[in-house]
């Protein structure tokens, strides 16, 4: 079905799009609502039928964006001059000077230097050869090097792409059938959505968290100390770590292994690590990089740097001459350029729909077409935390699915006059949750395409570990975010 969803999509959702896009501008303006608002609605709406169907690749949706923005829109109150609309290159553009979008360029920059000088694959094989020897530490160990290099490896799909050879070195050394062992199936489908998992647990875990910060910092009007990297991991790294643990309990007790201990597991792992060789004067440079990273993000709380300008800094080291680890030509293969021209353009519309107030005059008619005038921020936001976790299941992207629910949820924090950054950081950091089908992210096609198994797997473990994930943000929202001032 998904398949065939994919298909009708790319064929039609180009129509769609254009044809919805131009009913919401046919539409009476409503009283209340301005010409710009009613424009930047229909760009929106448009735009919503391109990151679903994906007719178009998302770097082209946006500049697609960015020129309507320019050419059609032209300012943010419409203002003319003459008779003639002013268009200002500046609000078309906005987005592209955001400091969570360079965060995108220089935390890869960091990914692929931890990557290609082998340092992610060598942490990863030592924690199996420390944790593996059973079935429950074998399935947890790729989990915990999931979340050890999850702070520098911003992209789900990349992280899950150098976990594989690792969590199939092991299946295959414990001789595991595809598709017929229970532990085959543990091993895979956890690791599956210990990608997504580790995702929220810092602002570096995966594309959407810089970008879904840049469009926070530009709703609030700068950056504050509840926008950096560390406290990012302050919110959500604790129940990252509990929810990543604890799956792995869901999983077993869905898929019970049919083994206690498997001896001999371990020989693809020393194998592995015979081939390295000792650690590298590259593997030490790129490790030292990684930590000093690591630790000026989780002190900027006190420090006060810039996360991205970190990035920056670390980034100059990592590509300087001689005390380098690469060259340009090396990281420029492994940034995802689409992607900062699809944020980019992301930026600037979730920019424009925020300072119009066009979100606000939707949101304020549905609060009193419901009756959900006063309703307290908690409970709203523990309902809209479900909902922004089971919703993956219709998107095929994790970034589309951000550009189109943090700006939504923007202007649901001003509408109802909720501090921005506490409503919407907990939707941010559930953006990477795409636990139920294959076709959800690249990441879960990755571990999907080994073999060991099913489609109706995932979905009954994504929906099992969904639910021990709401609950546990829920708890998350109602005790530990008030402790550290997110209120």
């Amino acid at each position: 079905m998904a398949n065939k969803f994919e298909e009708l999509g790319k064929k039609y959702g180009t129509a769609v799009a254009l044809a919805v896009a131009i009913l919401v501008w046919c539409l009476p303006t409503p009283a209340g609502m301005n010409i710009t608002q009613h424009k930047l609605l229909s760009i929106f709406s448009g735009a919503i039928v391109l990151w679903i169907t994906l007719s178009v690749s998302v770097a082209t949706s946006c500049i697609m964006i960015v020129s309507l923005l320019y050419l059609w829109v032209g300012n943010a109150t419409g203002a003319e001059k003459n008779g003639i609309l002013v268009r200002q290159t500046n609000f078309a553009l906005s987005g592209y000077g955001s400091a969570g979008l360079w965060m995108l360029v220089t935390g890869f920059i960091i990914s692929i230097a931890m990557t290609t000088n082998g340092v992610a694959k060598r942490v990863a094989l030592l924690m199996m050869k420390t944790f593996g020897k059973t079935p429950l530490g074998a399935v947890l160990a790729p989990m915990l090097a999931n979340f050890c290099i999850a702070p520098l490896t911003p992209s789900n799909t990349a992280r899950t792409a150098a976990m594989l050879p690792i969590v199939e070195g092991v299946a295959q050394g414990y001789q595991i059938k595809k598709g017929e062992s229970n532990f085959g199936k543990a091993l895979f489908v956890s690791n599956t959505l210990a990608s997504s998992i580790t995702a929220g647990g810092f602002l570096t875990g995966t594309i959407p968290n810089p970008v879904a910060i840049g469009m926070i910092i530009t709703a609030i009007g700068g950056a504050t100390v509840q926008t950096s990297w560390a406290f990012w991991a302050l919110a959500a790294a604790p129940t990252t770590l509990i929810l990543l643990l604890l799956s792995v309990f869901i999983i077993f007790k869905l898929f019970p292994p049919e083994m206690k201990a498997i001896p001999g597991g371990l020989t693809y792992v020393n194998e592995e690590l015979q081939k390295m060789g000792p650690v590298t004067t590259q593997e030490w440079k790129a490790l030292f990089y990684f930590l000093l990273a690591l630790i000026l993000w989780s002190t900027d709380m006190w420090h006060n740097l810039n996360a991205t300008m970190v990035a920056f800094a670390v980034s100059a080291l990592i590509l300087a001459p001689k005390i380098g680890v690469l060259t340009w030509q090396d990281a420029q293969k492994g940034i995802p350029w689409d992607l900062f021209v699809y944020f980019g353009g992301v930026i600037t519309l979730s920019d424009a729909l925020t300072s119009t107030k066009a979100f606000s005059w939707v949101i304020n008619t549905l609060i009193a077409a419901f009756g959900l005038q006063g309703i307290p921020m908690l409970p709203l936001c523990i309902g809209l935390m479900g909902f922004t976790i089971f919703s993956h299941i219709i998107w095929s992207t994790t970034t589309a699915m951000a550009g189109v629910m943090i700006p939504i949820y923007i202007g649901m924090a001003t509408t109802f006059g909720f501090p921005v950054v506490a409503f919407v950081l907990p939707h941010a950091i559930l953006m990477g949750y795409a636990f139920f089908l294959p076709f959800n992210t690249m990441g879960n096609i990755i571990m999907f395409g080994a073999g060991y198994f099913s489609v109706p797997d995932l979905l009954k473990g994504g929906l099992a570990v969904g639910l021990l994930a709401w609950l546990l943000w829920a708890i998350t929202a109602a005790v530990w975010f008030p402790i550290i001032g997110l209120h």
